[in-house]
């Protein structure tokens, strides 16, 4: 009776445990299961001793987490990790289970079992509600947002061998478009939500802690940021105005957390650098044969031209210039791609500290980037620092400093790639004596080394400091002051000197500029919450930013000594120099009115004013409101009883965003050259004297964009599943055009605003915890986008007089079809030998469909669209596989064209004059060309040679899946690190651009590099393999 009394008297806060399943019961329960229960049991369980659990709680970098709740589960006892993210808990038994919790961290259960010490490593959860995003000039929570803004997946991608930021968004963001980093330390190119003007600036803004970033991505340190957050949809961006049409990138730099001692962390990798994909120019004995199969028509014997000719020769017959002659009889067989070319690697290295006293937390890190790329002379090293501090001085007044620096060497000139393939393996770089051969085959080509023997300096540094101050105005609760001073000084020095330059005479010069960019924000922010139903947010911000630029130049040409390379230029005997400087500004107001009702109901509006020194005369200033609506679903009383849905929330916005002229496209411009110079007099010498070169525009304005988007946010099955999908479509008008003049006025064209184009598409984010074992779990993540734009108004000319506006087809613009629409002559197939081949055609060249069935190819008749180059949709795949102390990851990414879009031209031809059978047979290829001949008639190519008068050009799918990153790390147990003093240790492994799927021909179809040689082609994209490290102290 008395345990008996007992448990009834307790009943109502301990937990029995029955079969091993536990369950709190109350009176009822008790008196219900009292005659099951085993009196003896219970009073041994009863009375038995309590168990002490302790341990550490890191987050997934290594790093303590104080302040983390440690509960036991089932009952109210807890307990919350210190300063160094320890903790000592008692529980019941060894059945009891301890759940450990993070706000932005998902939630673990761990069993005790026969344990006495458990450590937990928290992962940040991506899809919790509570996940802070950076919106400009201020935070919200992912669940308040009424715009589409998305935060890059960074976590996913830490061990990756990237040396820029952006290179971690490309495929991962849906709406965000990264290209491919192929050359050392370059910035990729970035397009959000697709293209939306003509002639207008295409790159997004960049924010960076807060303010306008005008510098290289290349010059920031990838392991010194935290987080990236994108703008996309008008009323997201149009906080930021006359710069926002193409989209707001907004970086934010690591920094110290509260209450966290000094923690030393140290990372590094080195990773190797090789083509993606291998092309290979012709070897001596493919390269000969070929040049048969140039002069096919003498080369084989009619009629079916299959048989060799004995009388050809390679000696007798071939269009050979002299040079390959010799190479020809002395047996050269020399390979220039390896001589240019050779592995790369990359090593990078980085430490920090990271902490805070009682009211100062800081950042503070170093880092080295040294990147040799597989291309002669493509280099890249990079030095950082960052120094991020804040303190709080009173509980009112907060200030704080973010600066960093960024000093970067990209010294040394590489061959022009495009050359190398075309060149014959029968000559060779240099003479037998070293020096380089001019002309190796005798015609215009200048040997590709010779630009290589530049002494070539190339520094581009970059410091700058944000100092900041945040003022809780006393007395009034909620009522907030921040003040942003933005400095960003950015120098470079190029020196180059060359002796092969200037016509062979040597050509050296210097090139020194400098950027300084000003910038100071006033944001005033008031924050009131009524009956814990209505929340409001009023925030205003007045500001300006002002840069200056100058650059001054030396060339001198003509040496007959350059020992002293470009520390000498007066030794030209041609001398020139030359200074530029330009000088612009910016002044802006804007106001934001967030409100909330129970979380329920949201509503956002901003409205931005912009004025801008480079607007014309009767346009300085413009104005750019927004609207935003949040419907909280999952709030609402008939989903009361929806176990299954967590959170649903749908969206929809517009807003108004535009798009700069340049600074000077609205004036009249002067020049003062040789063009201007006059004589005065007889005898007299040449005089500098001014013109005017372009006509002013005095109502020339901003490119406008106006677009609306429709969201749905949703978490379900207790975050397990989170989605997000957009629909987005947005209108830009006044398009900045070059508007083409009569030649009687003097002047070739003029900037007006014109037309009018449609940008619509759809976006998914899909993430999802497939598995959460114990020691095992599996995430798994999905996004999809699609982007289509179309023309619906240009300059207005209607020519022909039928009521509708004419297209631009010498500009490849079209109504009512896209900017990357292809138009041209359709591709029937090759003309054989044995074909009635039409007069200006011949055996193995394209024959062109005869569209308007005159009997004639024209260009007026027989050109038709093809397609468009951009793709029909793209998509990413993202896995996270963890057990125990192993995780991988790895990241798929595909673009597809669907039916007729994503091609691309790819003309084995290109880049270099094969227009006679002479340059022809002069000239190399890659052997992976399919080109024809009379024993290949099914080629996919035309032939080397002379192409017809009338030509057209084959476009291909460049539709590829990629596997674009692969990682394997281990983190060792905190247990054994606790002895030895580290907090963590992580090794890792992974690949980049490792497999490639895809149709397409050539170097590769992301960048649309096929088999050509066409001039400006930027390197192949590189794949390799890194090894790494991890560690914090």
């Amino acid at each position: 009776m008395f345990v008996c009394s007992m448990l009834l008297v307790t009943s109502s806060f301990i937990s029995l445990e029955r079969d091993n399943i536990p369950a709190k019961v109350g009176n009822d329960s008790i008196l219900k299961e009292s005659l099951s229960l085993d009196f003896s049991a219970s009073i041994a369980d009863f009375n038995k001793a309590e168990i002490t659990i302790t341990g550490t709680v890191s987050d997934d970098t290594g790093q303590p987490m104080p302040g983390t709740s440690i509960l036991v589960k089932g009952t109210t006892t807890g307990v919350v990790s210190d300063f160094d993210g320890k903790y000592t808990i008692a529980v019941p038994n060894e059945n009891s289970v301890l759940v450990f919790s993070f706000i932005g961290y998902s939630t673990q259960e761990k069993a005790v079992g026969n344990l006495s010490k458990i450590d937990v490593t928290l992962i940040a959860d991506a899809s919790d509600l509570e996940e802070v995003v950076v919106i400009g000039y201020g935070t919200t929570k992912k669940s308040d947002l009424t715009g589409s803004v998305i935060s890059a997946p960074l976590k996913n991608f830490e061990e990756a061998p990237n040396t820029n930021i952006l290179q971690a968004l490309n495929g991962t963001t849906p709406g965000v478009n990264i290209g491919q980093v192929s050359t050392a330390g370059s910035d990729p190119s970035i397009q959000v939500r697709g293209q939306t003007s003509l002639n207008g600036n295409q790159s997004p803004l960049i924010v960076l802690d807060g303010v306008f970033y005008r510098g290289r991505i290349s010059d920031l340190n990838p392991r010194d940021i935290q987080s990236i957050d994108i703008l996309k949809d008008a009323s997201s961006k149009a906080i930021y105005g006359a710069q926002a049409a193409n989209g707001v990138i907004i970086i934010t730099s690591k920094t110290g957390k509260k209450s966290q001692k000094p923690v030393i962390s140290y990372s590094g990798f080195i990773a190797s650098q090789n083509p993606a994909n291998q092309l290979t120019p012709l070897g001596r004995e493919d390269y000969l044969k070929s040049a048969r199969d140039v002069d096919w028509q003498r080369g084989y014997v009619a009629p079916d031209y299959l048989t060799e000719n004995p009388d050809w020769t390679l000696d007798n017959n071939t269009g050979f210039f002299p040079p390959l002659m010799d190479g020809l009889r002395n047996g050269t067989d020399y390979s220039w791609y390896d001589e240019v070319t050779s592995p790369g690697y990359i090593n990078d290295q980085n430490i920090s500290i990271r902490g805070s006293s009682d009211n100062t937390s800081y950042f503070i890190s170093g880092g080295y980037t040294d990147q040799t790329g597989w291309m002669l002379n493509d280099k890249f090293s990079r030095v950082t620092g960052r120094i991020n501090l804040d303190t709080d001085i009173t509980k009112w007044l907060k200030i704080g400093i973010n600066t960093f620096g960024s000093f970067t060497d990209y010294s040394g000139d590489s061959p022009e790639f495009n050359i190398i393939p075309t060149m014959s393996p029968l000559v060779t770089s240099q003479k037998e004596n070293g020096e380089y051969n001019i002309n190796p085959l005798g015609d215009f080509r200048l040997n590709p080394f010779l630009q290589a023997q530049s002494d070539n300096r190339d520094l581009r540094n970059n410091i700058s400091a944000i100092l900041y101050a945040d003022v809780k105005i006393p007395f009034i609760e909620g009522l907030s002051y921040r003040v942003n001073f933005s400095n960003n000084y950015r120098w470079s020095n190029f020196s180059t000197s060359n002796p092969y330059d200037g016509g062979l005479a040597g050509r050296a010069q210097k090139n020194n500029s400098w950027t300084h960019d000003l910038l100071l924000d006033n944001i005033v922010t008031y924050t009131k919450e009524i009956n814990s139903n209505h929340r409001l947010t009023l925030t205003g911000l007045y500001g300006f930013n002002k840069i200056v630029f100058d650059e001054t130049r030396a060339v001198g040409t003509d040496f007959t000594n350059l020992t002293l390379s470009y520390n000498s230029l007066q030794q030209a005997l041609i001398q020139r120099i030359g200074s530029s400087a330009w000088e612009e500004s910016y002044l802006y107001q804007m106001g934001r009115f967030a409100y909330d009702f129970k979380r329920r109901y949201l509503f956002t509006a901003t409205i931005r004013r912009d004025g801008f020194s480079g607007f014309s005369e009767n346009n300085k200033f413009g104005v750019f409101p927004s609207i935003g609506l949040g419907w909280v679903i999952s709030e609402e009383s008939f989903l009361a009883n929806a176990k299954n849905i967590d959170f649903l929330k749908f969206r929809a916005s517009y807003g108004v965003t535009g798009n700069l002229t340049s600074r000077y496209s609205s004036l009249a411009t002067v020049s003062s050259g040789t063009n201007s110079q006059y004589v005065f007099g007889d005898g007299a010498s040449a005089e500098n004297g001014q013109r005017i070169v372009s006509l002013s525009n005095p109502d020339l304005s901003w490119e406008r964009t106006g677009g609306v988007n429709f969201g749905l946010d949703a978490d379900l099955f207790d975050g397990r599943i989170s989605a997000n999908l957009d629909y987005y479509e947005s209108t830009t008008t006044d398009l900045l055009w070059n508007f083409v003049l009569p030649n009687v006025t003097g002047f070739s064209n003029i900037v007006s605003n014109v037309g009018e184009i449609n940008n619509k598409g759809l976006e998914l984010v899909l993430n999802t915890k497939l598995i959460q074992a114990q020691d095992f779990s599996w995430d798994f993540g999905f996004n999809f986008s699609r982007n289509t734009n179309r023309i619906d108004k240009l300059i207005g000319l209607d020519r022909d007089g039928d009521g509708k506006e004419d297209d631009l087809i010498a500009n490849n613009l079209f109504i009512g079809e896209s900017i990357g629409t292809i138009y041209g002559f359709v591709i029937d197939g090759i003309w054989q030998v044995e074909d009635e081949i039409p007069t200006g055609f011949e055996a193995g060249l394209y024959k062109l469909k005869d569209l308007d069935g005159d009997g004639n190819i024209t260009p007026q008749g027989d050109r038709q669209i093809l397609g468009r180059t951009e793709p029909a949709y793209r998509f990413g795949i993202q896995n996270t596989l963890k057990y125990k102390e192993f995780t991988l990851r790895f990241f798929i990414n595909s673009v597809q064209g669907g039916s007729n879009s994503y091609l691309g031209q790819n003309n084995p031809w290109a880049g270099v004059n094969y227009g006679t059978v002479g340059t022809a047979q002069s000239s190399n290829w890659y052997s992976e060309v399919d080109y024809w001949s009379p024993s290949n008639p099914g080629a996919t190519y035309r032939r080397p040679g002379p192409d017809a008068g009338i030509a057209g050009q084959r476009y291909f799918d460049r539709s590829f899946v990629r596997l674009q990153d692969i990682s394997l790390s281990y983190s060792f147990n905190s247990t054994m690190l606790d002895k030895i003093g580290m907090q963590s240790f992580k090794v890792f492994v992974s690949g980049k651009n490792l497999l490639t799927f895809t149709d397409w021909e050539g170097w590769d179809p992301e960048t649309g590099q096929g088999l050509g040689a066409e001039a400006g082609q930027s390197l192949p994209v590189m794949k390799g393999f890194s090894l790494g490290l991890d560690v914090s102290f």
